[in-house]
């Protein structure tokens, strides 16, 4: 994880408040404030928690996060561990829960722990899925369980959108190659496409916010503006293309959004 990474993380917890770092699971007629993400990103936690298997006693969050999920599986008297590359992730587990926590990669993960499940909360995608698999299979206990819960790119899929996250059909294939049966598969797509929506709205209203604060200075100073603006263009130019990462339509016909629960045989 790089250090922009880390820097965003912090944004997300100590300036928007934050307790989680996931898209959150909304409800058809909720309304699109910061509020109600709190809401839906908490109803994705209950989500994640109910669908963990009944004998799970142990189990290893890869990448972490805020911890705050990590904090209620403790509280239902679980094992838990942590894994992030992450320094601030890091930091904010070693200084708040008493729990082992590993400052790595999951690829890199050498430990002689077993797990009944690893949970990978929007983790999978960082992680090249025939490592993935491997160190699943090293770092589970015989008939334990892989819990994914990310987004996928559709086969057909080109574009900007394409460049993020494992192509579906590949990292089903290699699952099935590797030993791991599907228990369960749960598509979510509609229910957390309006995060995007919220932040396709934010980002409006922030660069809104900032046209009408700089209205003054472009009136009273337009060269230096002028000159500004070609110094940035390249950034702007950028932000404009990556606009689509936040449309929830585009986002909604070039992936799938997906719960993921495996058994290792």
């Amino acid at each position: 994880m790089s250090k922009e990474d880390d820097r965003s993380l912090r944004f997300y917890n100590e300036v928007l408040g934050l307790d989680h770092l996931h898209y959150g699971m909304w409800e058809e007629d909720e309304e699109l404030t910061l509020a109600n993400l709190k809401i839906a990103q908490l109803r994705y936690e209950d989500f994640l928690i109910e669908k963990l298997p009944t004998e799970t006693s142990k189990v290893l969050d890869v990448g972490c996060g805020t911890s705050a999920m990590i904090k209620r599986m403790l509280s239902m008297e679980m094992e838990v561990h942590g894994l992030s590359p992450d320094a601030t992730q890091k930091d904010n587990f070693t200084k708040n829960l008493n729990a082992p926590f590993y400052h790595c990669r999951f690829e890199e993960l050498e430990s002689e722990e077993t797990f009944d499940c690893l949970v990978m909360s929007e983790s999978a995608q960082y992680i090249p899925f025939d490592r993935l698999f491997e160190n699943a299979k090293r770092s589970l206990k015989p008939g334990g369980h892989l819990m994914i819960c990310d987004y996928f790119v559709l086969d057909d899929a080109t574009g900007v959108l394409a460049k993020s996250g494992h192509k579906l059909s590949a990292f089903m294939a290699e699952s099935e190659k590797q030993g791991f049966m599907l228990v369960e598969k749960c598509d979510v797509t509609d229910s957390i496409s309006k995060t995007l929506d919220l932040a396709s709205l934010l980002a409006n209203r922030i660069l809104k916010g900032l046209d009408i604060l700089s209205e003054r200075t472009r009136n009273k100073h337009p060269l230096f503006t002028r000159f500004v603006f070609r110094l940035f263009r390249k950034k702007w130019k950028k932000l404009e293309r990556d606009s689509v990462l936040l449309d929830s339509e585009q986002f909604k016909a070039k992936k799938r959004y997906l719960f993921l629960l495996f058994k290792v045989s």
